[in-house]
């Protein structure tokens, strides 16, 4: 921005015409000062200065990258760039990544937000920041790892937390385990259990975490799991046979013996 504006012959004075923008806010801008910009100023400063659009975009791209890197949250990011986002239709490739991730990510954002229209608005803006990204994704080394890791951050920013991990009680108390007893003693005894399991999968490491989320809690196939996430399958088992053995090691119970990973309740 400052070649641009050291090219244009601009003044100050005249960007601060052009743009609404106080000359102090412009100065700053152009000497990177102060906290991370937004980036509805330096979209309109690039225009002030004559920059054509495609060039805007690609800058908007790399605002988005470095917003990710300063660990700006997603929500923020999202709101800060979709004013400018044009009315076109999405490309191909995009739509079809998102109509066979979308249900699967609805899943995995309801079993830490507790109520529906929050998952359904942060997978939402999760996909309009993809968007976005989209060539960025294509063009990573695996952009379904790409889109995940998107994904969880725009989910667990959002997510109630407790002792510093995503809060996983209201998951516990809907879940299906707790239907499987009749006797109330039974269905007490069955609570305490997986409560103590999901407090357990809880403070499990994030890889860990996800896996387990996705295919002990949602039931998914691990094929599934590792087409969402972006591993490969022997991935996805280490990281099943590595969370047993910590919840093992944590919760001593035939509740974590070894075993299929939709067993662990039995």
């Amino acid at each position: 921005m400052r070649d641009a504006f050291e090219a244009s012959g601009k003044t100050l004075l005249d960007l601060e015409r052009d743009t609404n923008w106080s000359r102090s806010k412009i100065s700053e801008l152009l000497r990177a000062a102060g906290r991370y910009p937004r980036w509805e100023p330096i979209h309109t400063l690039l225009s002030a200065l004559g920059w054509p659009n495609s060039a805007i975009l690609n800058l908007r791209n790399l605002w988005i990258r470095a917003a990710q890197e300063a660990r700006k949250r997603p929500g923020w990011i999202s709101g800060c760039v979709q004013a400018g986002v044009d009315g076109s239709p999405p490309p191909v490739d995009f739509s079809a990544f998102r109509a066979r991730r979308e249900g699967h990510f609805h899943a995995y954002a309801a079993t830490f937000l507790r109520r529906p229209a929050q998952a359904r608005r942060a997978v939402e803006d999760d996909f309009n920041l993809l968007r976005i990204v989209w060539d960025d994704a294509l063009a990573s080394a695996n952009a379904s790892h790409f889109a995940w890791q998107m994904l969880r951050d725009t989910v667990l920013e959002r997510a109630p937390r407790r002792d510093g991990h995503p809060a996983l009680d209201e998951t516990a108390y809907a879940s299906q385990a707790l239907r499987r007893q009749s006797t109330h003693t039974d269905r007490v005894r069955q609570l305490r259990e997986t409560l103590r399991l999901y407090d357990g999968i809880r403070r499990l490491p994030p890889k860990q975490l996800d896996v387990m989320v996705l295919q002990f809690i949602l039931g998914l196939p691990e094929e599934t799991v590792q087409d969402l996430m972006g591993l490969s399958l022997p991935d996805v088992r280490s990281c099943v046979m590595h969370a047993r053995r910590t919840l093992a090691d944590r919760f001593p119970s035939p509740t974590f013996e070894e075993g299929p990973c939709d067993d662990l309740t039995d």
